[in-house]
């Protein structure tokens, strides 16, 4: 216990010594005007306003320049995460918000536990005068209204602590639908003119009839209630059998369709229950066909790898072994498995066909993915093109071989010289043959190839289709 307390008195003394020498050199600086967390937030001050430079440098940039789209990518990158940042300050502001509800109201009893974050982002607040079609009687209370839920409360004749309300009933708003019966105003007991709504329930079960003092009221009201239950039943969700439930991620996540960040830090966007893709609300409708979720899902988008004459797509052992038997050794293919949706490379080796499973490791929400242990790889793209140079023999004994061969050969013939100017162009010599091994660059008008042991970028344009009788 004597030990504790010396290093407790230590760490407190680190602390204040640590504190002291800060402020000394603050106030050395500029006299203590500027302070060390104003420096701190200069970084995140830039990155908001880079898209801006690369929106001038691509206006400054032809549609022809190899950079342009490299350049038009960045800007959409850089925007998104200015964004992502702008939405997830506006969403701090409304926990501070939704804090101070929570704290307002006595013994609140919600349905589904009470942590208001749950219940999304507080659209409304305010008096209302309501009937409940069960009993006819009018009750005037102060509702809250969240994208999941109407809180009623009472204000308390005593206040409890920070609470000036006592919590009356919450009402799901998935369960409820909202009407206007009468566009004209009605006369009230009190003989008052009062424009009404109507919450009734889908099951018919129950109603309850909300009135406001003048149709402005009313049609913020009503569009609050409305935007409550498109954010819980987006229109999007019609054209597709996805089961989308809108939800709150923890950490950053990216959307299944765009590839963009779903922004804030409350009800980013909406997960399927079924194979738990995730989207942005526009996106909904452009998912296609819910695919029953398989025991590990691809780690990396098909269409990315679709660009590569080694991709397959999925494909079981048998066919790959049929597929790959009488070509040459060191011809390779990358396929996914049926069924569990993992990764294998499958490769000719002398007399056999050899069948390599690439395995995936998740650390700190980063997936790597490797053939043995000794090393990992951030990308599926990266591993394969790392065994286009290197033999695999650290991951497997005996086998010294690199990936030599695309499965899906395509072999063209250069029209012109082409003398590089960078590192990881191809060089090539009229009338040479080049066998394509991926298109990833093609929007830019560049290809990868190999020419006998070299690998490289080089222009598409400067090559033809070999015909038969030059192969």
């Amino acid at each position: 216990l004597t030990l504790i307390k010396i290093k407790l008195l230590v760490m407190v003394y680190l602390f204040q010594t640590y504190t002291y020498m800060f402020q000394q050199s603050q106030k050395e600086h500029s006299d203590g005007r500027l302070q060390l967390r104003d420096i701190l937030s200069v970084p995140m001050q830039r990155i908001l306003k880079y898209h801006l430079l690369l929106d001038k440098l691509v206006q400054e940039t032809v549609p022809t320049h190899d950079d342009f789209r490299g350049l038009e990518r960045a800007k959409e990158a850089m925007v998104d995460v200015a964004q992502y940042s702008n939405e997830v300050k506006r969403d701090s502001e409304h926990l501070i918000v939704i804090q101070k509800v929570k704290e307002s109201i006595s013994d609140l009893n919600l349905p589904n536990g009470n942590n208001l974050e749950q219940y999304g982002r507080l659209l409304l607040d305010g008096d209302l005068n309501i009937k409940a079609h069960e009993d006819q009687k009018m009750k005037h209370r102060y509702a809250f209204v969240f994208e999941k839920v109407m809180i009623l409360v009472k204000n308390s004749n005593t206040k409890i602590g920070e609470a000036q309300y006592s919590f009356r009933e919450a009402h799901n708003l998935l369960d409820y639908r909202i009407e206007i019966l009468n566009s004209r105003r009605t006369l009230g007991r009190d003989g008052r003119l009062k424009y009404s709504l109507l919450l009734a329930r889908k099951t018919q079960a129950t109603a309850f009839t909300l009135y406001m003092k003048t149709e402005e009221e009313r049609e913020k009201w009503k569009r609050a209630f409305e935007t409550a239950m498109e954010t819980l039943e987006p229109v999007g969700c019609k054209n597709t059998d996805h089961k989308f439930v809108i939800h709150t991620f923890d950490t950053p996540v990216i959307c299944r369709h765009c590839s963009k960040f779903l922004k804030g830090k409350i009800h980013q966007g909406y997960r399927c229950k079924v194979c738990e893709i995730v989207v942005h609300r526009g996106c909904i409708s452009s998912t296609g066909r819910c695919k029953q979720l398989q025991q590990t899902p691809p780690p990396v988008c098909d269409r990315l790898l679709s660009e590569f004459n080694w991709f397959v797509g999925t494909m079981n052992r048998d066919s790959a072994t049929q597929r790959l038997e009488n070509k040459k050794i060191g011809t390779y293919l990358l396929r996914v498995r049926p069924q569990v949706y993992q990764y294998v490379q499958s490769k000719t080796d002398k007399k056999i066909i050899k069948h390599m499973k690439i395995y995936q490791k998740k650390e700190h929400q980063n997936v790597f993915y490797y053939l043995s242990t000794r090393r990992y790889f951030k990308t599926i793209i990266e591993l394969v093109s790392f065994y286009e140079r290197n033999d695999l023999g650290e991951n497997f004994a005996g086998l010294n071989q690199l990936l030599q061969w695309p499965f899906k050969e395509e072999i063209v013939v250069a029209i012109y010289d082409f003398a590089p100017n960078e590192l990881n162009q191809l060089p090539m010599r009229q009338g040479c043959q080049v066998i394509v091994i991926g298109k990833e660059g093609d929007s830019k008008g560049w290809w990868r190839g190999k020419t006998l042991e070299k690998v490289g970028f080089f222009p598409k344009e400067y090559v033809r289709p070999a015909v038969i009788g030059e192969v």
